[in-house]
């Protein structure tokens, strides 16, 4: 382990330990009180418990705290909010200790530095993640040449902007949380405030028991990325408020432009390597455990592992071998996925060319179908014939259905726009969409020129699915169902607008298709930061402006959503180049009623009006 790893695993040690001994002062086991030393105010801590119980072993009193006192070691309750609760209850002392306060004399002062040492490590628990994190941050350093007196200079300044480029899978979220979780960075503490979400000036006036200065965390993965316009605005916010800004990505191309042409400091790293783990297991077992084991560790596929691989298979306490074998077992895994997801990748390169015409698409997707047993089974083929199939790219929950074959001796009661009745509005932009999609794909029409955006509202019953699928026969394109119900089924925030995107993603790997996002008003308004879960909302409404824009600049997506409540729909979403037509579904009149009738009934019908005498002639 270099200098610097080694001073930063000691630095992150020392801040742990000592928010361990202000927890025990909190909690009561320890008393702290205040000095000045050459001009510095400094905390120094007495035991409250009388020392006369520990040994001088000190592995045998750190058992003996944990055993008699970890009570005072487990954090306070927290709130809804993360504040800790006003009176937590007090750890109850164990009647055979004597308590003893810091104010008694008679105990020699290296007795009480050493009875406050042992309560910090018996309380000290080695956080796999934040030390590995921490040293992919300083070999990035060691590659871009950059010293911590060059980070400290910059971080003295006002709005300090920092670039960090790692090839590490996680690396992206681990270290802003160990930015704001520890005090490993000085001139803290910190809070980062997402770049992806709608917030005032509320936000960036943090108070949470202490005073927290914020910084911008600008996400640089392309699902959380907010719009470049969106970027630059918040960008000029936070440097006018003097406040830090940190794009982290996990790719050497992932810093959006904006942060990487104007940052003062830019590290890159190449991420995890079988150095930065033999540097993770000295830090935790030592350095004479890692050479006996030096060779299982060059065998190692360093390459494929994660941080939270790592935080899995390293655990204090754990035998170092039991280590190995399970970083080897986890990267025989993600191999294993990788060569998976390659194999979809290149199944999926064959899919059709969007200017191919219709027949020639039918005829590439029964050619793919025929030669892919992995994708024929993955579909299935209802009883009217709709051939559905679901994205293997990632869990999205969108449905592909394609479209039932239609031409001149097609059955009247086929499912088409041109067979539905009351649609009004909604039909005759169907059928303009239909002409203009055979002179785009004749090439005589640009994607730009066309309406391809439609916000469907009216009462449940109306049809607005069925217009959905009506718009997939006449026009012969894939219809990729979803709704905004299916995204939230996401476990956090990162899975509700990853799967938006991928179904974003998915849509265009069918164009030209129809995207038909039900219950879109479930999205809900942006709404002001000082409401409960704010956030969260105002960055799916957010995510949604930004794919419908993306949308409009990708040929051959036509976005069609339907509402019931099209008055809870954020106004953004219905604005010029999002969802800016909008047509209302009507209640059916009797002349409506009566259209729809004789559509189901086809042929049928004749024979129902028909008299009973031109039936059988009988009374």
């Amino acid at each position: 382990m270099d200098r610097l790893s080694s001073f930063l695993m000691r630095r992150l040690a020392h801040v742990e330990c000592r928010a361990i001994r202000r927890l025990a002062v909190r909690s009561g086991l320890l008393t702290m009180s205040t000095a000045i030393v050459d001009g510095h105010v400094v905390g120094r801590f007495s035991p409250a418990f009388d020392p006369s119980h520990l040994t001088g072993d000190g592995e045998r009193d750190r058992q003996w705290v944990r055993d008699h006192l970890a009570g005072f070691l487990i954090d306070a309750p927290q709130d809804e909010h993360g504040r800790p609760v006003l009176a937590p209850a007090v750890p109850v002392w164990p009647a055979h200790l004597a308590r003893r306060f810091a104010n008694e004399d008679g105990t020699a002062q290296a007795t009480l530095a050493y009875a406050v040492r042992v309560v910090a490590d018996a309380g000290y628990k080695p956080s796999i993640k934040p030390m590995a994190t921490l040293l992919l941050l300083a070999a990035a350093m060691e590659q871009s040449g950059i010293s911590l007196r060059d980070l400290g200079g910059v971080l003295r300044q006002p709005a300090p902007v920092f670039s960090v480029a790692v090839l590490a899978d996680g690396f992206e979220r681990a270290l802003p949380q160990l930015i704001e979780n520890t005090d490993i960075v000085p001139f803290g503490p910190y809070n980062g405030v997402a770049a992806d979400f709608a917030f005032n000036d509320d936000l960036w006036r943090w108070v949470d028991a202490e005073t927290r200065r914020v910084f911008l965390q600008v996400p640089a993965g392309e699902t959380n990325r907010p719009s470049r316009a969106a970027l630059r605005g918040q960008l000029l916010r936070a440097l006018a408020d003097g406040t830090p800004v940190l794009a982290v990505s996990e790719t050497h191309n992932g810093v959006p432009d904006q942060v990487d042409l104007t940052c003062d400091i830019r590290l890159t790293g190449a991420g995890i390597d079988r150095l930065l783990i033999a540097d993770l297991l000295e830090a935790v077992y030592g350095s004479e455990a890692v050479i006996r084991h030096d060779s299982s560790i060059a065998k190692l596929d360093a390459g494929v592992l994660t941080l939270d691989d790592l935080a899995i298979a390293i655990r204090p306490g754990r035998p170092i071998l039991s280590s190995l074998d399970a970083l080897s077992g986890l990267a025989a895994l993600n191999r294993e996925d990788k060569e998976d997801g390659n194999a979809d990748k290149n199944a999926g390169a064959s899919r059709r060319l969007i200017t191919q015409s219709t027949s020639e698409r039918r005829e590439q997707t029964s050619r793919d179908g025929g030669n892919s047993g992995d994708r024929s089974s993955s579909a299935s083929t209802s009883p009217k014939g709709k051939r559905k199939d679901r994205s293997r790219q990632k869990p999205t929950g969108a449905e592909v259905i394609q479209p039932e074959p239609v031409d001149d001796t097609s059955a009247p009661t086929a499912l088409r726009v041109e067979t539905l009745t009351g649609y009004g509005a909604a039909k005759d932009w169907a059928l303009g969409l239909k002409t203009d999609l055979a002179g785009y794909l004749g090439g005589g029409l640009p994607w730009s020129d066309m309406s391809t955006k439609l916000l469907l509202s009216g009462t449940p019953g109306t049809g607005k699915t069925t217009f959905a699928r009506a718009l997939c026969n006449t026009l012969q394109v894939p219809l990729v169902v979803t709704s905004v119900s299916t995204w939230l089924q996401g476990e956090y925030l990162h899975d509700v607008l990853s799967r938006m995107a991928d179904t974003f993603a998915e849509a265009r790997r069918q164009a030209p298709c129809i995207l038909f996002i039900d219950e879109i008003d479930g999205i809900g308004r942006r709404a002001s930061a000082s409401r409960p879960y704010a956030d969260y909302w105002n960055a799916c409404v957010n995510k949604l402006l930004e794919l419908l824009d993306g949308a409009m600049k990708t040929e051959g997506v036509i976005v069609v959503g339907a509402t019931n409540r099209p008055n809870e729909i954020d106004e953004a979403i219905r604005r010029s180049g999002r969802l800016e037509t909008y047509v209302e579904i009507p209640r059916p009149d009797i002349p409506t009623l009566a259209g729809i009738l004789a559509h189901h009934l086809g042929s049928d019908l004749d024979a129902i009006t028909a008299s009973d005498a031109q039936v059988g002639g009988q009374q």
